[in-house]
């Protein structure tokens, strides 16, 4: 175990950049474009001439409205850290077993007393733990400075900020639903990292085109074949992968209530599961037939990767 523990405070150093920096500058961006809005706010085109007549306008809602649309907009910010992470994990993943081979380093890798399938594993749970959680605490963090600035911003037009902002929006519900959602995708998303690590030990060169290549051109061919047999457009690997995609526990903004736009567990584009935001959900996302299926192609992936790197050498 404190081996294992050290293989990930290593990634962790080693891609500090990726885990750490990455948040920390879209929340400056973020909280950047905040500022901007609120000075720039009497420029834009609307109906309200000012924060204050807008502020005001707010208070005059019902307290449940006010409160289920502020509980989205605190939900959707989580989308946005959500996309940032994907990219991380995605090209952090991709040269997690290419990166040393690459650099010449791998032998000295392979001299420490630490297993490779340690060594997968560190790289995994990196992946799935250590990156999610540093990007959660960037996003409550991030989350309460905009509800602070906008506080200070309330407070100076004369309006209440608890009544009209501090109180609402359920933060402490909402800053769990997104950890449980970010730990549910990243075993949902298994099969795709046991791809990108399978791709990162042999790929020779730009191991990118190798990620992406083979699955385009598998799923063309079949696209084209089965439309020479039937003549329509069936399901294949695109239609594969983009129902995993839209059954994903992961949260994100999607038309979830027909004419209203919310949040959503997925993309509500299939009905298989309920794609409300709840642990529930989730859950049973989690222990479904097709959640089976995606550990055996994980298994699949991440056991051949393993193999490949075992007999990986400087060439």
């Amino acid at each position: 175990m404190n081996r294992l523990l050290a293989l990930v405070k290593r990634e962790f150093w080693e891609n500090k950049g990726a885990f750490r920096t990455t948040p920390l500058v879209f929340a400056g961006v973020l909280l950047g474009a905040q500022v901007m809005f609120l000075i720039t706010f009497n420029h834009f085109d609307n109906e309200f001439q000012s924060l204050k007549e807008l502020l005001h306008f707010i208070s005059t809602q019902d307290v449940a409205l006010r409160s289920k649309v502020l509980y989205e907009i605190n939900m959707s910010l989580s989308v946005l850290f959500a996309m940032i992470l994907a990219f991380v994990v995605f090209f952090y993943l991709l040269g997690s077993l290419y990166d040393d081979r690459k650099d010449r380093s791998i032998l000295f890798w392979k001299s420490l007393p630490a297993s490779d399938t340690m060594t997968i594993g560190s790289k995994l749970l990196s992946a799935m733990v250590v990156a999610p959680l540093i990007f959660w605490v960037v996003y409550i963090l991030t989350h309460i400075l905009i509800m602070l600035l906008f506080s200070v911003v309330i407070l100076t037009l004369g309006e209440n900020p608890w009544t009209l902002l501090l109180s609402l929006g359920s933060p402490f519900k909402v800053w769990s639903l997104v950890l449980a959602s970010w730990f549910a995708q990243a075993i949902w998303a298994l099969p795709l990292y046991g791809w990108l690590m399978l791709v990162s030990s042999f790929a020779p060169r730009i191991p990118l085109l190798f990620a992406i290549l083979p699955p385009v051109v598998l799923g063309v061919l079949e696209l084209w074949i089965d439309f020479l047999k039937t003549f329509t457009v069936n399901d294949n690997l695109f239609g594969l992968f983009g129902k995993w995609f839209a059954n994903s526990p992961l949260i994100m903004s999607a038309d979830n209530h027909g004419d209203e736009f919310g949040v959503a567990l997925g993309a509500p584009l299939t009905s298989e599961f309920d794609h409300a935001v709840t642990i529930s959900n989730m859950l049973d996302r989690l222990f479904s037939s097709d959640m089976l299926i995606n550990l055996v192609i994980a298994a699949i992936f991440l056991g051949a990767a393993l193999w490949l790197r075992r007999r990986a050498t400087e060439s």
